[in-house]
């Protein structure tokens, strides 16, 4: 006779999943996620593996929890990039403002490993980016139909400016080595930008 199959209990309560969500996120972005292990990553955050098994099946659940979690806060960049109570030109300092300082601490090597690790998972990672530069190209697009930038820019061109200082930005080595803040970077990438594109 065989043994009977133990039923695993799995906690439902979507809060406590995301504080523990939460923890993980901010885990990896310390650490990576190669040479991961359930055991490592319990013993360095002081947890049981039962506590993380209660929430999360395996460590791909609990890689793409940490993804989403982080996309789901770094999107709200958008009703403020979309918010007609603000001046136009503010809507994107205060937008991208947010979006910078909610991506700079996601590094470059940290979305790497996700991307030859958990391919699928960095999928909406992709989504995510190609949102948001079409959202930026919108903004500009916007912005030049009712004369707040000059006629001869190129919206196109101004979000994959965008894009390329966000690249930047995710370099934390780049960042460190050069001694540059994030939010030095992104007062000199704003005072810079419309400089030069918004209409007299």
């Amino acid at each position: 006779m065989g043994r009977k199959p133990i039923k695993k209990y799995r906690y439902k309560d979507p809060e406590i999943r995301k504080k523990h969500t939460v923890r993980f996120m901010v885990y990896f972005q310390n650490n990576g996620i190669e040479n991961f292990s359930m055991s490592k990553m319990a013993a360095d955050l002081k947890m049981s593996k039962t506590t993380i098994y209660n929430h999360f099946t395996t460590k791909e659940e609990i890689i793409e929890a940490a993804v989403d979690y982080k996309l789901d806060i770094i999107k709200d960049y958008q009703s403020v990039l979309e918010n007609i109570t603000l001046p136009y030109v503010e809507r994107y300092r205060k937008a991208m403002l947010f979006f910078c300082v909610q991506t700079f601490d996601v590094s470059g090597k940290l979305l790497l490993q996700i991307q030859n690790n958990y391919p699928h998972i960095y999928k909406k990672v992709e989504k995510f980016e190609k949102k948001v530069f079409l959202n930026l190209r919108s903004y500009y697009e916007v912005g030049k139909d009712i004369g707040v930038f000059k006629e001869d820019l190129n919206p196109m061109l101004l979000a994959l400016d965008d894009r390329q200082f966000f690249e930047m930005l995710s370099n934390s080595e780049l960042m460190q080595e050069n001694n540059i803040a994030v939010l030095e970077a992104f007062s000199q990438h704003f005072r810079m930008k419309f400089m030069g594109i918004v209409s007299a």
